[in-house]
Formats: C-alpha cells, structure tokens, sequence
C-alpha cells in the first residue's frame, strides 16, 4: 500500500493546491468598502445640487425655496458672492469640479480593492485634504450669507454634504488601513 505524500511535497507538486496565507487574502480593502461607496454617494449628491443651482444662474431663475426673512435663496443666488471673485463665474462651477475630484479619489480607493491591490499611501491623506479645502469653501459662503443676513437652502444642502464628506474621509483616515496587513 503506497503511502501519501506528505503536505510540504504534494503542495511543491501542486502550487494551485498551496493555500494562501491569510494576509495575502487581505491583501486590500475590499471593492465593498462602505466609507468609499459613501464618498462617491455624497459626491453625485453634491454635483447634482451643485449642476441645478448653476443651470438656475444661467437661466436667471430662482430656485423653489423660501424667499422672505432670514432664509432667502434668492438674494443669496443674484448676490455678487455668489461669484467667484472676479468672474461672472457661478461658485457652483468650482463646486461642480470639487465634487467630481472627490469622486475620483474614492473611485481609485474602489478600483484599488477590486483589484486587490493596497491604496497608494498619499490616496487617503489627500481625500482629507481635498475635504478640508472644500470646508474652507464653505466657509467662506457661510460668511458671505451672514453678511447678506440670508441663507440659502439649497446652499445650505450643498454645505452639509461637503461637512459630510470630510467627517467620512476623517474616519478612512482613523479605522480603515490603506496598505495590506
């Protein structure tokens, strides 16, 4: 009766029977990863509100909103702040760009995790940054409505996903690893 190879020599014999090793399996955050779905869900969000208040600027239309008292969309949308400085360029154009840079990022986070393959080590930190300067912005809004002594809804939408979007990029910095463990 011919006795079985051992493990070591039937797996030289066999590479595909050679089991992977546990941190090889994990090499990378799944394509699942729900702190970078949530990115790209906040940015298409973001860039939808953002394209509807600057098709209104150039249609010259006020959106549907409360139009009266301390919340006023109107005033806030015809006002000069809502330029950029300079420009007859609508602050939702730039909007528009910032949101479609965030989706890029998470996508890379994505398509790195389909492919099983870690993050580049500047990825994360750079979605931060990227968020901390979208907040700046907002900011800056914010201050320009205060001085106007009206606030805009749909600004206000657009302000939160922002605020949303650099808490999430926060957190991916904190609890998720971006190199293979």
């Amino acid at each position: 009766m011919a006795r079985p190879e051992p493990r070591t020599a039937r797996a030289a014999a066999h590479p595909a029977a050679t089991p992977r090793p546990r941190a090889a399996a994990r090499r990378a955050e799944p394509a699942r990863s729900p702190s970078a779905w949530t990115l790209i869900a906040l940015a298409i969000i973001g860039l939808g509100l953002s394209a509807y208040l600057t098709t209104l600027h150039y249609e010259g239309v006020v959106p549907f909103c409360t139009q009266g008292g301390p919340v006023n969309c109107g005033r806030v949308l015809t006002s000069s702040s809502s330029l950029v400085p300079g420009t007859p360029i609508p602050v939702t154009v730039p909007g528009m760009l910032w949101f479609l840079v965030s989706a890029a990022l998470a996508a890379v986070s994505l398509r790195r995790g389909r492919r099983r393959v870690a993050e580049p080590p500047w990825l994360r930190p750079a979605h931060t940054g990227w968020a901390v300067l979208g907040l700046i912005a907002v900011f800056y809004l914010v201050h320009a409505e205060v001085t106007l002594r009206s606030l805009c809804e749909w600004c206000t939408a657009v302000h939160v996903v922002i605020l949303l979007s650099l808490l999430v990029t926060l957190a991916r910095l904190r609890r998720e690893p971006a190199t293979p463990r």
